[in-house]
């Protein structure tokens, strides 16, 4: 087997978290051992369900999808998480279908992986995508009373209180406190936060439950995320 070195986030000295979704009894729990023996945390699933309700409480740096459904359905699955997540996703194909792969990119999918695939690649590929998980960090950022700290994916708050955010609502809240006042559109926000263009509604989902984290539960800094026609922006306070 290829030795790569483990990928550790020197920010916070955390190993990359893998979700993996594999509905084989037989392959899953292969891909959990390849993925721990190079000290990554494996999130692992056998069911589609379980998934998807798992994916509204992990925070994954890479999530790998390798289940035996229909194409429509696994378009559906990819569609899901890309709107949950804006890490990494690498699709496993049972064959080399050029129109599945195209759907599959239009979906949000990083990388087609088309079977069979070795232990060896299988591995390269994580690691590779697990590094470009982290090629852009992002610096902390601090505007009015708060501050996010990405090492954490966490919002600060002045009394010591620590609001944890998804990845998703960590790189939106970033991307809108970065500028304080200005009206993010969003086209802008999805390309910047998704990398695709996204679906609006899906946005306003991500801001519904950031509104509650920062600003219904706690009471103390209302307001933050402004609606404007088009766009959003974040309010200092």
């Amino acid at each position: 087997m290829t030795v790569l070195p483990n990928i550790v986030d020197s920010d916070s000295g955390a190993s990359h978290r893998v979700f993996v979704v594999c509905d084989q009894d037989a392959t899953a729990p292969i891909w959990g051992y390849i993925i721990r023996e190079k000290g990554l945390v494996a999130i692992l699933e056998t069911s589609v369900q379980r998934a998807m309700e798992r994916s509204m409480e992990e925070i994954p740096d890479l999530i790998v999808l390798d289940v035996n459904a229909p194409h429509t359905q696994r378009m559906e699955l990819c569609r899901k998480f890309r709107a949950l997540s804006s890490s990494p996703i690498l699709l496993f194909l049972p064959a080399n279908n050029e129109t599945e792969i195209l759907d599959a990119y239009q979906n949000g999918v990083d990388e087609c992986v088309v079977k069979p695939i070795s232990p060896a690649v299988f591995l390269a590929k994580i690691m590779a995508w697990a590094r470009r998980s982290w090629a852009v960090p992002m610096s902390p950022v601090r505007a009015g009373k708060l501050k996010l700290d990405p090492a954490r994916r966490s919002a600060l708050e002045p009394d010591g209180g620590e609001i944890k955010l998804t990845n998703l609502e960590f790189r939106l809240f970033h991307l809108l406190m970065s500028r304080p006042g200005y009206v993010f559109k969003n086209e802008e926000i999805m390309q910047a936060v998704w990398g695709v263009d996204g679906d609006a509604a899906v946005l306003k989902n991500v801001v519904y439950r950031l509104r509650k984290k920062m600003e219904m539960d706690s009471g103390k800094q209302p307001y933050l995320i402004q609606t404007w026609p088009g766009g959003y922006s974040f309010q200092e306070v």
